[in-house]
């Protein structure tokens, strides 16, 4: 690898490790410091949380690496408020660049400040890879709807948000054991087909 990759990798992996250390994984901020640090209006609508399908597979966009990979890859927004309804848009249209957007819309991440630590490893990522650059309006749009989104789906129905991961962990569990099968066969150890 070349050198500037390596650094670039090298200073992602410490963001993550940092951002790793200052935030809660279990559900992120409680509630109540949630409901004070938010900016954006809030709809009290129900939102469904999207049912399973069986994914479509993109190599090219990472394939499934994550249990989040196996779930749906949409988010009913009809009864998000109309800031949310374009920054979902934006993120669908930014974030799709590089994976599936079933990887952050079944993401445990609930936290804006991972959410931004996750933001910056994909800018480091294109940079490196040369696509094209995500702006500041495009980050910050994408940042209130995965805030928001996650306050929606991710708190205010808990239950059925933890229901989903529990059958996606449980649909993962076979491709994670052929994966390993794979590693302890090959001479030469590939963590990732087609060079991820």
């Amino acid at each position: 690898m070349r050198p500037a990759v390596l650094e670039a990798w090298a200073c992602f992996a410490a963001v993550v490790v940092a951002g790793c250390a200052s935030v809660r994984w279990s559900g992120g901020p409680r509630p109540a410091a949630s409901q004070a640090a938010f900016a954006v209006s809030s709809s009290s609508a129900a939102v469904p949380v999207p049912q399973p399908s069986p994914p479509a597979v993109d190599a090219s966009r990472g394939g499934i690496l994550y249990y989040s990979d196996l779930g749906p890859d949409f988010i009913d927004v009809s009864s998000y408020p109309a800031q949310q309804r374009y920054n979902y848009g934006v993120y669908a249209e930014v974030c799709s660049r590089c994976h599936t957007l079933a990887r952050s819309v079944n993401a445990p991440i609930a936290s804006r400040r991972f959410w931004e630590l996750y933001v910056l490893g994909m800018r480091m990522a294109v940079r490196v890879k040369g696509g094209a650059a995500i702006t500041k309006a495009q980050r910050r749009a994408v940042l209130d709807f995965l805030e928001y989104d996650s306050r929606e789906r991710r708190f205010k129905h808990a239950r059925q948000f933890e229901a989903l991961t529990e059958e996606l962990k449980r649909r993962y569990e076979p491709l994670l054991r052929s994966r390993l099968e794979e590693l302890q066969q090959s001479s030469q150890p590939v963590l990732f087909k087609n060079g991820r």
